[in-house]
């Protein structure tokens, strides 16, 4: 911190005060302003959450499909199909 920014702050005379020291770190010099960390976080846990409910679509008709399938899901090599 500049020896200005702390005078312009009045942190400089008469010896820093933990609050305005805590101020200025947290909310004056902070690139990351909270609100938006919070829409940013809220955004892609939105998409993750659609992203799962599609996983899980894609799920359900595998196994619903599986188990109505003639074979019962086995597995079959490529050279038995090929017999």
């Amino acid at each position: 911190m500049s020896k200005a920014y702390l005078v312009g702050a009045g942190l400089a005379a008469g010896g820093p005060s933990s609050r305005k020291l805590i101020g200025i770190s947290f909310g004056d010099l902070n690139p990351f302003p909270l609100r938006q960390i919070r829409n940013r976080r809220a955004y892609h846990l939105e998409k993750v959450r659609l992203e799962l409910t599609e996983l899980e679509a894609i799920r359900e008709d595998f196994l619903r499909e599986r188990d109505t399938s003639p074979d019962k899901g086995e597995l079959v090599s490529d050279e038995e199909e090929d017999t």
